[in-house]
């Protein structure tokens, strides 16, 4: 099963980054990324080579004879995410070395060493890269000689244009950076992406895997087969209160052509036989609790498909369930928490975010409500979408995803969402709480989350845990399995102070930069140190590809000290996978993906399911721009961000308040006072007006012309 898994699992992960035409398998895509992938790989070594000729500094390398100091602010506003090791029990390597709070993390320290430096970490720990960007603008960024972080390769563009920080192309013609030269001239859509409006590069971005297939649905599996499939199961009969109207409902139900028949896989197709909705009959009931709300909908199930067993309807290959039968079954969770974790907790919840910083991955349910969009690109700042006349058009502000809000609103009232996610101040990580306690004194439950399949589906995590197919839903006017999330070029990086560094440290900081686009350097931020790969074997990928292969040391270590978590391991712990400039590869995640989690690849791999790309090819539909990812920012011109700055506020995080005042507290009414609720579309908007909705748009709007025009 393992070897068919593999086989499977490049499709979903390695969607192309060059997509075929309308109607091709992922498959098919899959095939085309390997390619791409091998050619961007070899690229810049051939590249070097042959730039070698040319220039001396690019043949010979950087000067590394004198130590150099550099000072670093790169902030991500957790702690345990910096380049200090912030954890309470020490690290031992396996050669011995004792890491400990305070020092670089050992990713950082070997770096260091390679290339005869000596790195200070002076970031605030805990503080935003917002928040510490604007901080240090007032000194011109004299503090650091390297800035970073999360969410601001805008304002490194806009300080570039303004000569805060280093003309990045300027130091490439010097024969600076080769490496990095090299990978851009492999991959122009990111070099297009990273341009400032006036021709020139002043960042280095974090690149995910481009184009590539990223989270979807995770729930516990034998919740479902317990609830829908056990003919003994001894329903909880607490009762339960409802809010919830439904979405397919009136002219809108689910029946015929408005998603009557659909197709989960090729040469599959499910019929739902009536035009009954599930939330109507549920809502319907004179007695509301575990025993009823299940009840009804094991009959509805057995009314509506054909199934051999109910839960079918939303496990395996043949899943067909709609947003309001997603809803139902989430109700029947939440209803049964007795039954569910066998007297062990007096309640679960249905739906969670890892943690309270992607609370806004609940706005991407607006994607099965009618195919809403939420976000342009797998970022948070994507409030975007591209129209059919190619304008972009700003998501947050429109009355589709202020409904959206009111029925998350309707969810939250009714207990189905994690009441934990909404305050940012909230560092938990929730996955582990509601997934990984089952066998601790005080156990805490959840059921779904929307997250990465590898780490979510990790043994030592939860072994129940699988991965499942998006809802069904009408998209872009076409009824499909659909997630509108693909990895992109993220709006993080960094970049290097004029202010702050003397010609010496300039050059050794393009040194470190350039590193991460060596063989070697990419190794070191993918997967860690020398110690901690086998020398002289390789991971043999489905993609073909040979990747650096773990010790047993670094799955064991991630075992005991993240559960099974190796990404969050390799962040928090070794100082690589971080947000700096580079690229990032997949061999990581494939080396710890459980058996489940290689079946919920082959799952979607060999599902209908389609995804959001660059290239924005698709389901042929309403909008032909739908599918089309944006990108991951826009560079504004000194004029422009003075605008955005003096008459807009719709980049603070307050409108995120804003938003998320509507889901906690419209249909429980129960706001702090002093709240501001909007109750209607037309005090949503008006919101969103005052804050300067007009300009915003018409100010991005031409930013995107300028960066759009060459293609």
């Amino acid at each position: 099963m393992r070897k068919k898994a593999l086989s499977c699992l490049m499709a979903a992960v390695m969607a192309a980054s060059a997509l075929t035409g309308c109607g091709s398998s992922v498959v098919d895509q899959a095939a085309s990324q390997q390619a791409s992938q091998q050619s961007t790989t070899e690229a810049p070594k051939a590249t070097t080579e042959a730039a070698g000729e040319t220039k001396e500094e690019e043949k010979t390398g950087p000067d590394l004879t004198d130590t150099v100091e550099l000072k670093f602010n790169f902030a991500l506003g957790n702690k345990s995410r910096t380049m200090t090791y912030n954890q309470e029990s020490p690290l031992t390597l396996p050669d011995g070395t004792v890491v400990s709070a305070g020092m670089l993390k050992p990713m950082w320290s070997y770096v260091e060493k390679e290339l005869n430096s000596k790195f200070t970490d002076v970031t605030v720990q805990d503080i935003k890269a917002t928040d510490m960007i604007q901080t240090e603008s007032t000194s011109n960024f004299a503090g650091a000689n390297i800035f970073g972080g999360e969410s601001i390769a805008e304002r490194l563009m806009f300080y570039g244009t303004e000569g805060k920080f280093v003309n990045i192309s300027e130091k490439m013609e010097e024969g600076y950076m080769p490496n990095f030269k090299a990978y851009l001239e492999a991959n122009p859509a990111v070099k297009s992406a990273i341009t400032a409006y006036d021709g020139s590069i002043y960042h280095v971005p974090y690149i995910a895997e481009l184009n590539q297939f990223a989270r979807t649905f995770n729930i516990r599996e034998t919740w479902v087969t317990k609830l829908l499939d056990d003919e003994n199961a001894a329903y909880d009969k607490a009762d339960f209160t409802v809010h919830y109207d439904g979405f397919y409902v009136g002219d809108n139900k689910r029946t015929g052509d408005n998603g009557g028949t659909v197709t989960p896989k090729e040469g599959v197709d499910v019929v739902k036989k009536t035009d009954q909705s599930i939330i109507e009959i549920q809502n319907g009931l004179d007695v509301k609790n575990g025993e009823t709300l299940t009840n009804a909908l094991i009959q509805y199930i057995k009314d509506n498909y054909d199934y051999d067993n109910a839960s079918e309807l939303y496990l395996g290959e043949k899943a067909a369930y709609d947003i309001d039968e997603m809803i139902a079954l989430m109700r029947c969770i939440k209803a049964n928490p007795t039954l569910l974790t066998d007297g062990k907790a007096e309640a679960v919840w249905p739906l969670f975010v890892r943690q309270s910083s992607y609370r806004e991955d609940l706005i991407r349910l607006s994607t099965y409500f009618g195919g809403i969009k939420a976000h342009g690109a797998d970022s948070y700042l994507s409030r975007w979408y591209i129209d059919g006349d190619g304008k972009i058009q700003y998501t947050y502000s429109e009355e589709d995803i202020y409904n959206v809000l009111s029925y998350l609103s309707d969810m939250e009232a009714e207990g189905l969402i994690y009441s934990d996610c909404y305050e940012l101040t909230d560092k938990t990580n929730f996955r582990s709480t509601l997934w990984g306690t089952d066998e601790g004194d005080a156990p805490s439950y959840g059921f779904m989350t929307y997250d990465w399949i590898a780490s979510s589906t990790s043994d030592s995590l939860n072994k129940d845990t699988v991965v499942i197919l998006p809802p069904v839903a009408k998209v872009n006017g076409v009824w499909q399995y659909y997630i509108d999330n693909g990895r992109a070029i993220k709006p993080d990086g960094w970049a290097i102070s004029v202010a702050g560094s003397t010609d010496e440290q300039i050059q050794r900081a393009c040194a470190v930069m350039d590193y991460f686009f060596t063989e070697e350097g990419a190794v070191v931020q993918n997967y860690g140190l020398p110690m901690t790969l086998e020398e002289g074997e390789k991971y043999q990928g489905p993609d073909g590809i040979q990747y650096p292969k773990f010790t047993p040391w670094v799955v064991e270590t991630a075992g005991a000290v993240a559960k099974g978590d190796l990404s969050t391991f390799l962040r928090d712990w070794m100082g690589c996978l971080m947000p700096i400039g580079y690229q990032k590869e997949i061999g990581f995640e494939y080396q710890y993906t459980s058996e489940r989690g290689f079946d919920g690849w082959a799952l979607l791999q060999n599902s209908t399911t389609n995804f959001a790309t660059y290239a924005g090819e698709g389901m042929k539909g309403d909008n032909p721009n739908y599918y089309k990812m944006i990108p991951p920012v826009f560079s504004l011109t000194s004029r422009q961000k003075e605008a955005v700055s003096d008459s807009t506020s719709l980049d603070s995080q307050d409108i995120v308040e804003f938003m998320f005042n509507v889901v906690r507290y419209k249909t429980k009414g129960n706001a702090p006072s002093g709240t501001v609720v909007a109750q209607n579309y037309e005090e949503y908007l008006a919101e969103f007006e005052k804050r300067g909705l007009g300009l915003y748009e018409e100010t991005y709007q031409a930013a995107y012309e300028v960066m759009t025009s060459g293609n």
